[in-house]
């Protein structure tokens, strides 16, 4: 298999990429997952739940935060125009941090009694307008090095923020914090912002914004704030959307053991899904620029993952219970039988989510805004109607994403074929 999957990738020149934030995502990730016993004993499942949905609230602003101008930086020919899409998605996000800031401080009352939030709580709102701004203004850096080919860079940053963040967060356990989970991931993003601005410095990012000169790059690539910017948003709450549900039908404590689940599940995404993204984003890209065939590659990307998901998805469906039991303690055992229903869709989403970036690169968003718009309908439904209990509703959400994400496919092949159509 592993030579099959090494033979995919070598004519196309994406393996050494691919290969070095793969590896490097790898190490960053395996530092929080060494920390999960220890921090597990240390934060109760109600606490994990509430730092649960302050990192989901901040993915679905960081969302719309820059207008999705990060995703367009790779795409000009032009170093300068990279540039000022870099400085306007950074200029763009602080004014979105400002702003929601100011709705956060006069609506404070009103989103504690919604989200169950005691006076110790309420001042997670006025961090979040901080997180949105680093984290999305670490993505514009990030696509700026991903651009550059500075795969390596990429993935150090990746080992720095995850370190700090495990670091911060077991001292601040040790020390009897309730709130060391949201600390440690504050810490973490900070880290992210500082390091991933100045490797994109070092690599000769002119870090201003001339309106003369930069409004007509934003005006150049306006498909990515009209096409994808919003229908992006819905796609995180889609998401992201389930913490919610979980939170609102079945309580703190189950948030928590589903939060669980959906962190084991996304371990695959991050280790090498989310990294392949965004090197085949920067080749495929390279390629429709110099107007060369892509489907062979989105062909072989497309074998290698799903020959990649196979292995963990069948052990987590005969041993999730007690692996999780094992390494968590007792009290996680239902975050181990749902992740046994969830690994049927997030084995779909693994193959489907980095072949989205195929549309991108192809300047068409609007056909991705399409479906991002009725995959966010059928989680409005499982919104209405979560059913009667946890399980239950992780089989109606497994089901939605296995005819939603086959679809997606369907959708982004058919736009390659197209391409191609007309480049002959």
């Amino acid at each position: 298999m592993y030579q099959r999957i090494r033979q995919y990738f070598s004519n196309s020149g994406l393996l050494r990429n691919s290969a070095l934030l793969i590896v490097g995502t790898a190490l960053a990730q395996l530092i929080p997952i060494l920390f999960q016993p220890l921090l597990r004993r240390m934060f109760s499942a109600e606490e994990f739940g509430t730092a649960a949905l302050y990192v989901t609230a901040v993915g679905m602003l960081v969302a719309i935060a820059n207008l999705k101008y990060e995703s367009a930086i790779v795409l000009p020919e032009d170093d300068q125009e990279a540039d000022h899409l870099v400085a306007g998605g950074v200029l763009i996000t602080a004014v979105f941090a400002l702003i929601l800031w100011i709705v956060l401080f006069f609506n404070e009352s009103w989103l504690c009694k919604r989200f169950s939030l005691d006076l110790e709580e309420a001042w997670y709102l006025h961090l979040l307008p901080l997180s949105v701004f680093l984290v999305s203004s670490f993505q514009c850096f990030n696509l700026y090095l991903i651009r550059k080919k500075a795969f390596k860079d990429a993935a150090k940053n990746k080992v720095y923020r995850r370190t700090t963040e495990a670091a911060a967060q077991s001292a601040s356990g040790y020390f009897g914090s309730s709130t060391g989970l949201l600390f440690g991931n504050l810490v973490g993003d900070v880290i992210n912002f500082f390091g991933g601005f100045w490797q994109a410095k070092k690599l000769g990012l002119g870090f201003r914004f001339h309106i003369r000169q930069s409004i007509p790059t934003l005006k150049k690539y306006w498909r990515f704030p009209i096409y994808h910017a919003f229908p992006s948003l819905l796609n995180t709450i889609s998401l992201t959307l389930p913490v919610f549900i979980v939170n609102a039908a079945f309580g703190k404590a189950q948030t928590g053991q589903f939060d669980l689940s959906r962190m084991v599940l996304s371990l695959p995404m991050a280790l090498i899904s989310i990294s392949l993204s965004q090197v085949y984003l920067q080749h495929q890209a390279e390629r429709i620029r110099k107007r060369e065939f892509i489907r062979p590659d989105f062909v072989k990307v497309s074998g290698t993952l799903l020959l990649l998901s196979l292995p963990l998805a069948f052990i987590l469906i005969l041993f999730a219970q007690p692996l999780f039991t094992f390494l968590f303690g007792p009290e996680w055992r239902l975050a181990g039988q749902l992740t046994g229903v969830l690994i049927f869709g997030q084995t779909l989403k693994f193959v489907v989510s980095p072949l989205s970036s195929t549309l991108v690169a192809l300047q068409e968003v609007r056909f991705s805004a399409i479906w991002q718009i009725l995959y966010f309908v059928a989680m409005i439904g499982l919104y209405l109607n979560p059913g009667a209990d946890i399980e239950a509703f992780v089989w109606r959400y497994c089901l939605v994403d296995l005819i939603a994400y086959s679809c997606y496919y369907g959708l982004i092949y058919n736009r390659v074929k197209h391409y191609e159509k007309q480049r002959a």
